[in-house]
Parts: structure tokens; sequence; C-alpha cells
């Protein structure tokens, strides 16, 4: 590895790591802003300078062990499509949010330990994603979650905001449980914990232990990305300031679906516990769904929304659909970010309840939409086989998608040219839909087991229902039995209730208060 990206990964990680630090030892908050988001912006420049030393070099890993033990324990960054990737993703947001930060919390008493904390959450996440040993994965993961419980109090005064960092904490402590199992039960069968070295054995098929560690990772996967119902804590830490919301929902609730895609070789060896995902990650997806629909704040509906959007990346992980899951990973965090951080002028919006489907339309939209959806997984199946495990269900959830979104439109539309014009963006998603799966399933060549058929019953089950809730939700007043599934949905089915209950018996003090 040349000096240049020695350079370039080192600036990545170490601009907001000493600017946190640095900021954690000043007295004053005076250009506290500026050099956090000066800090920022070298690590997206060193991210970005990574990027095009991968497109020039190939991947490559860099390891450094001055205590010894060759490979197996070296302090080593990764440097490769999935790091690189999620490494510009993650920088680019930090530094949006850090600037945005600058005006949103101009004069506030907490001012430097704000940006101290989220200079040092920044270079945490950067450390899990460029990551080359497990062992510093882990660091980073643990980190990430410790400096993110400091921001989230950053007014330890509010019992709200104290209760939400304590559910955070419990849920995020039981994950990193997960992944400590995970790692021992790898070194055990393999003796070191290099990615590159696990990587290329799970690839030759070399899968001793990869099953039971297989099971840890998904179960890490799904405390850390608020599966259902272990999503209880996300929507209460809307207490905190929203810079901090969008970092958390851009970027630091993704470490789950991260998780996945960076050790999927190994992932692939346990289908067992691919296939769990799938259930969980559709029944979260849909949950996460109607919950949002309910909701009558901005920001807790766009709490579920997370929700919602982390069930359906655990989903494609299930299914092997790896690269696609980094796809909707790199969307969903863009769109996610601006969501927060222009949530103000939502405000007054009308909610998407208040807008009645009309019956022919539905029935226009479910029919073209499926139209559209099989003519398009027809094609891709012929153009890109190895896609086909999971092409048919993900062509299903595509189909009610756009049906939702045709009827939507024309219900609203006034006039044929209106009506051509939501088609002609129907037909666009379908485009891009479609050739992001064609990019995709060229990201990661695996040997994936089909999904087992009650699995991808499952699934079509929990989403159908989704789409009917949709459709009928304009309609829900109208009924006794509407209102009440509208009631309980709105309080998100009491789970986040009983989960604070329980915590609240077996723990009444919080753990940790920040100053």
């Amino acid at each position: 590895m040349t000096a240049f990206l020695i350079l370039s990964l080192l600036c990545t990680l170490l601009a907001p790591l000493v600017a946190g630090i640095g900021l954690g030892f000043r007295r004053s908050a005076r250009g506290a802003g500026a050099l956090a988001t000066a800090a920022a912006g070298l690590s997206l420049l060193g991210a970005l300078l990574a990027g095009g030393g991968l497109a020039a070099g190939g991947a490559e890993t860099l390891r450094w062990a001055p205590w010894g033990g060759g490979d197996r324990f070296a302090f080593a960054l990764r440097l490769d499509l999935v790091s690189v990737v999620m490494a510009i993703l993650v920088a680019l947001v930090g530094a949006v949010v850090v600037r945005f930060s600058r005006a949103y919390l101009a004069g506030d008493a907490g001012e430097r330990r704000f940006f101290s904390g989220i200079s040092l959450t920044l270079a945490a996440v950067l450390l899990l994603v460029l990551s080359g040993n497990l062992l510093v994965l882990l660091a980073g993961w643990i980190l990430t979650s410790l400096w993110l419980h400091r921001l989230l109090l950053h007014d330890p005064s509010r019992p709200g905001a104290r209760f939400a960092a304590r559910l955070k904490f419990v849920f995020s402590r039981l994950a990193d449980g997960a992944l400590a199992a995970g790692l021992v039960i790898v070194y055990r069968h393999h003796g070191t914990m290099d990615l590159e070295a696990l990587l290329r054995a799970a690839e030759a098929g070399r899968a001793g232990g990869m099953v039971a560690a297989g099971w840890c990772f998904a179960a890490a996967a799904a405390l850390k990305s608020a599966q259902f119902p272990f999503h209880t804590w996300l929507p209460e830490t809307m207490e905190t300031p929203t810079p901090v919301s969008a970092l958390m929902h851009a970027g630091i609730i993704n470490a789950g679906g991260f998780l996945l895609v960076r050790l999927a070789p190994l992932m692939a060896q346990a289908p067992g516990a691919l296939a769990a995902l799938a259930v969980v990650g559709a029944l979260t997806a849909g949950f996460g769904s109607i919950v949002m629909l309910t909701q009558p704040t901005v920001k807790r509906a766009l709490a579920f929304s997370t929700i919602a959007q982390m069930g359906f990346m655990m989903l494609q992980c299930g299914l092997g659909a790896f690269g696609l899951a980094l796809v909707h990973l790199v969307t969903h965090s863009l769109y996610k970010a601006h969501a927060f951080l222009t949530a103000g002028s939502s405000v007054g919006a009308v909610p998407r309840a208040a807008v009645p489907l009309r019956t022919p339309a539905l029935i226009w939209g479910l029919l073209l939409g499926g139209a559209l959806a099989a003519t398009g997984a027809a094609f891709l199946s012929v153009v890109l086989p190895r896609v086909s495990p999971y092409l048919g269900i993900l062509s299903f959830i595509l189909a009610l998608a756009l049906a939702y979104g045709l009827a939507r439109g024309w219900s609203a539309a006034r006039g044929a040219m209106e009506r051509g014009r939501v088609f002609g963006a129907a037909l666009g998603i379908l485009l891009a839909a479609f050739t992001l799966h064609a990019w995709a399933g060229g990201v990661f060549v695996l040997t994936i087991v089909p999904p087992p058929p009650a699995v991808v019953a499952v699934v079509a089950v929990l989403f159908t229902a989704l789409f009917l809730f949709q459709a009928l939700l304009s309609r829900a007043g109208r009924s006794a039995a509407g209102r009440w599934l509208y009631v309980h949905a709105a309080s998100g089915f009491y789970v986040g209730t009983w989960v604070q209950r329980a915590l609240g018996r077996l723990w009444p003090h919080h753990p940790v208060v920040s100053t």
C-alpha cells in the first residue's frame, strides 16, 4: 500500500478523532464548531482520496502489529468497495450534520461538549466501517455506542433523555455481547481475527463454526438496528437534538446492516440465520410502516420510518441480496439525513392517512404495478440469472409498492396529463430499481441457498397486509374496527410500554450521566 493511501485512511480517521479529543480539553466554546467542521471536511477529503486509490490500485489491507502475533490481532484497516462506500457516506453525512449543528446549537451551554462528542462519534463510526480486523470492528462498534450515549445525554436534566439513553444502553450492551460471542466462535475455529483471511476462508467453503457465529452476528445486527421487538429505544431518542437524530438515523442505525454486508461470505454459510433475519426483517418492516402512518409528530414518524427501512434491509440480507442491502443503506442514509435536517419544513403538510385512495385507482394500480414488476423481473432473470433466489419475492414487494404509488397518484390526479406523469414516474422507478438490482447483483457473487418456501410465504403475507393497511387507512374512521386498529397502531401496539415497564422494574436508575 502506498504512502498516499495510508495518509488518506489516517486522515479519514484521525481528523475527527483529534478534533474531538482537543475539544474535550478546551474550556471555551469559541471556535468549537469551526474546528469540528474543518475536521469533518478533512475526513471527507481523505475518504474520497481513498476511494480514488481503490479505483486505481484495487482492494488492500493496511496492518500494524507492533505487539507481535502476526496478522491475527493486528490493527488493520480494509480498503475495498464496501469500506470505501461506507466511509464516504459516513464522512459526507457527518460533515453536513456538523455544519448544520453550528447554527442549530449556537449559544447552547453545552456547545463545546456537543462538538467534541459528535466528532468522536464520527471517528468511531469510521473506524467501524474501515476495520480490517474483527477486534478493530468490535472496538468501533462499542465506541460508536458509547459516544452516541453521551450525545443522547446532551441535556441530562431531561428525564425523557435519561430514559431513552438507558434503553439504548441496555440494547447496545446486548448487541455487544452477541457480536463478541460470534468473534470468539470464529477465532476458536479459524485461529485469526483478520477479516481478509476469514473472508477468503468462507469463500473457499471452510465453514467451521460459521453457522453458530452467523446466528450471533444476526442477533447483534437485529439488536443494533432496532428490529422488532428490540426497536423500542429508537422512538424514545427523539428527545435528543435534531443533528444527533440525523447522524444516528443516517449512519449509526445502519451498523447492523453494515455488519451483515461486511461479513456476507460468512453469513452465507448460515442459511438458518438468514431465514430468521428475513422473517424478522419483514415483520419489522410491516410493523414500522403501519405505526409510522399513525404518528402525530414528525420526528416520531421518521423514527418508525427508520425502523421499517432497517427491517427491509434485514430482509434483503436474509434473502442473500447483500448488494441490494448496501445500495439501500446508502440511499436511506442520504434520504433520512435530509428528512431530519428539514423536518421543520414538513410541519403542516397533509398526512398520508388523510389522502383517500379510490377503489378503481387501487385496482388499476395493482394490475399495472404487477405487470411492470413481472416484466422487469423476467428480463432481469435472463440477463442476471444469479439473482433468481430472491428475485421473485422482491419483485412481488416492488409490485405492491408500485401499485400503492400509482393508486395514490391517480387518486389525486386531475386529468389524463397528470395520470400520464404518475405512470411515467412509476416506470422510471421500475427502471431505476432493476438497474440497481442488476448492478448490486454483481457486487457480491455468493452461493446463496434459496429461502425456504415457508419464509417466502410469510414475507408475502406480511407485505400484502401492509399494502391493505395503507390502502384502507383513509377509511379507518368509518368503522369501529378501523378506529380500534388506528388507536392501537398509534401507540405502537404497546410493545414499547411493556419493555419500558420491565426495564423500569429491573433497572430503576440511569447508569451514566454525562456532564
